[in-house]
């Protein structure tokens, strides 16, 4: 029987954080003051990957995973007094490292979304944490929950990976942490209701961006012009708003033009208003029995109102990397009381998403054009399983790690991807503009 010929898991990871840059980064910002018995290489990679003995990422399980792995035995306080402010800034810094080393996707888009240079996903989520952290992460639901961190995430929903990572305590609004600038230039970003603001959607539409969200239920702007004509009695909408007429449609899609007015950000002490126009799609859900209604900017004439709604669909690409995070990767509960504890098991899980993102684009080089069948929450599960198994191979001596990687790299290709060869995917139903099945209903 042939040797499959490895996919190289050890060479990309070791390739993705190099260890010499790894010890140069611990001495500069003061980690690493002299040899011990620590290795900030292989403590890094225990943060990263040794979260799959324990239910919880804690100090206890995180140390036994660097025992394991390296070989040793520690005294606890030897690692837990590793757990620093120090160790914060040196994650921060190996997270913007490894962040800047992904590359932009390399998109299989064929008709919608091929128009983009890349589609984003941008959200947040709530992290509960231990109630003496109420002052530092204060929480919004008291009663229940004294303190809980937000963490923000702008990705590429194409699988290019993360963008930029941000902590802020649950209180701080989603909309005021995302910036905007040249960067969203022909790229399309997708956002939740948390982000709404009108001012957002306009210094995205100077910045050459389109974007994509779902309408407030609060907002009633003025109706300017209807992008589709209805036969018969159709009710007259144009110069109308949205709220005064959304209950007498019977039609099955809404596509028209919209005027809002803002305000714009305070320059020189002075706020000036402005007008904003946007394209409003509405698709009828008979199911819930309302519209589900979306602001964009993207041309009627080249993205119909139904491509429009299933284009939306891309957004849950971060919602289920938030699940993975919480469910796969151990990032549901931080058991700790101390701030500096918190974020660096924050920030090490965001780094083991970054880790897997790089191992699932090794897998997904190796299987070609059946790289679409790996799925987003099939493959984190498999990568918990194996996390000891790939910690183990990268810390290990290089002949031994190659040794270790050959199983490994079989029960991968083995595992990774979904059985139902004709599933569609997200992104395949976004791309194509296509909805879940839903009801038919008559438009007047």
């Amino acid at each position: 029987m042939a040797r499959q010929k490895s996919i190289g898991v050890r060479e990309r990871l070791t390739t993705l954080i190099p260890p010499a840059h790894v010890r140069a980064l611990a001495e500069e910002v003061g980690l690493v003051k002299r040899r011990r018995k620590v290795d900030p290489v292989a403590l890094l990679w225990s943060l990263t990957l040794g979260f799959a003995l324990g239910k919880e990422r804690t100090i206890a399980g995180l140390r036994r995973a660097y025992e394991k792995a390296t070989k040793t035995t520690l005294v606890p306080s030897a690692f837990y007094d590793r757990f620093t402010p120090v160790l914060v800034r040196f994650l921060v810094r190996v997270l913007q490292f490894v962040i800047d080393r992904v590359a932009e996707p390399a998109s299989a888009a064929r008709e919608y979304l091929a128009a983009f240079k890349d589609v984003v996903a941008i959200d947040a989520t709530v992290i509960r944490l231990h109630e003496l952290l109420a002052r530092s992460y204060p929480g919004c639901r008291t009663n229940h929950t004294k303190a809980a961190l937000k963490l923000h995430v702008v990705m590429s929903a194409q699988g290019g990976g993360p963008r930029t990572v941000k902590i802020t305590d649950e209180r701080k609004h989603d909309g005021r942490v995302l910036k905007v600038g040249k960067w969203v230039a022909q790229k399309l970003l997708t956002f939740d209701l948390g982000y709404f603001r009108y001012q957002l959607f306009d210094c995205i539409e100077r910045n050459k961006g389109f974007f994509l969200t779902r309408l407030k239920t609060s907002a009633n702007p003025l109706i300017t012009a209807a992008h589709r004509a209805w036969r018969g009695a159709s009710v007259p909408i144009v110069g109308q708003r949205l709220q005064d007429v959304l209950g007498r449609l019977q039609r099955k899609v809404i596509d028209v033009e919209i005027e809002a007015r803002f305000s714009r950000r305070t320059y020189a002490g002075k706020r000036s208003g402005a007008t904003g126009r946007f394209r409003l799609v509405g698709v009828f859900n008979a199911e819930a029995g309302r519209y589900h209604l979306y602001v964009t900017n993207l041309p009627a004439d080249r993205f119909p109102a139904e491509a429009v709604a299933a284009i939306y669909r891309a957004r849950w690409a971060v919602e289920m990397l938030f699940k993975s995070l919480k469910s796969d990767f151990a990032l549901e509960d931080l058991p700790s009381s101390r701030k500096h504890i918190v974020e660096a098991l924050v920030y090490a899980t965001v780094i083991t998403w970054v880790v897997s993102h790089a191992v699932r684009g090794l897998l997904a080089a190796h299987v070609g054009a059946e790289a679409r069948r790996l799925t987003t929450l099939r493959w984190s599960r498999l990568l918990r399983a194996c996390a000891d198994d790939i910690l183990a191979i990268v810390v290990a001596p290089p002949r031994h790690g190659r040794r270790l990687a050959a199983h490994v790299e079989m029960v991968l290709l083995a595992e990774a991807l979904d059985p139902h060869r004709n599933r569609s995917t997200l992104m395949e139903d976004a791309d194509h503009g296509r909805q879940p099945c839903r009801p038919r209903r008559q438009a007047a």
